[in-house]
């Protein structure tokens, strides 16, 4: 796989299988039946930090999507990407947020989210932070900036997105209400979807 090609590291849809054997009425099985034997024996054998096609990580979450249905997938990956704020992949960037001053916990660990999706992704878009100290809660968003078609038209993946916004939430037991929004972006060289992440008070 050349370096320009877009890829997720695997430790994510490791969790995903691994979490999956253990899913109750036999959803975790059908699941898997969803996904080509191929990419599960390239997300087995690979390590934690190998690079993954993207699609293969796309193709898992459509596939927990498509068994699970919308409400059930946020939680799946709500569950997955709270573990790896708290022991994973993305604890250190927690550590970084619980020193950081002068702001609440949930929010120090939101500004970091484009630090966390830098190091999970390559060559699959970014994702920026926006809002200001003491904006009001509509003030606080994340972004997707040239994010790849693939991604931006799974709905699969947004499930993703909002299960580590909602983690975040968690880790620091703050309250809000997360909001994906899609819309156009005609204004780019390369018309796709966006989409932002509302952080609202409840």
């Amino acid at each position: 796989m050349l370096d320009k090609d877009p890829a997720l590291r695997a430790h994510y849809a490791k969790l995903a299988l691994k979490r999956l054997r253990a899913y109750p009425e036999g959803k975790g099985a059908e699941i898997r039946e969803r996904i080509a034997a191929g990419n599960l024996a390239i997300i087995r054998e690979a390590s934690s930090l190998t690079w993954l096609p993207a699609g293969v990580m796309i193709e898992v979450c459509d596939a927990i999507l498509g068994v699970l249905g919308e409400a059930a997938a946020r939680e799946f990956w709500t569950d997955l990407m709270r573990d790896s704020y708290d022991h994973g992949l993305l604890k250190p960037l927690t550590v970084l947020a619980q020193f950081s001053l002068g702001r609440s916990g949930a929010s120090r660990l939101l500004r970091t989210a484009p630090r966390a999706w830098a190091l999970s992704t390559r060559a699959c878009g970014g994702i920026e932070f926006t809002g200001e100290d003491g904006a009001d809660a509509h003030g606080m968003r994340l972004r997707g900036v040239d994010l790849i078609p693939e991604i931006l038209h799974s709905k699969g993946f947004i499930c993703v997105f909002y299960g580590a916004c909602r983690a975040m939430l968690d880790v620091f037991k703050s309250r809000g209400e997360i909001r994906v929004l899609e819309h156009n972006n005609p204004g780019s060289e390369r018309p796709q979807l966006a989409f932002e992440i509302l952080f609202a008070s409840e």
